[in-house]
């Protein structure tokens, strides 16, 4: 057998991968929430910042969940 035919069947990698980078941005984005929350002169830039940080991590868990779901059946 080939080698690439070998390399092709890991096809559950990248989405295993995009569902712990997913876990990790909303766990950035909610202690970086806290942070601002937290902090006497909270600024705004930290707010959105978290915000977006959980946005990116909730949708790429979510996607990569999905992939993996639909990869298994």
């Amino acid at each position: 057998m080939k080698m690439s035919h070998r390399l092709g069947s890991s096809d559950t990698a990248g989405p295993v991968w995009g569902l712990v980078f997913g876990m990790f941005m909303t766990a950035i984005g909610i202690g970086l929430w806290f942070h601002a929350t937290l902090s006497a002169p909270s600024g705004r830039q930290d707010e959105s910042l978290a915000v977006a940080a959980v946005i990116v991590g909730l949708f790429s868990a979510v996607y990569a969940g999905r992939e993996l779901f639909h990869k298994r059946r």
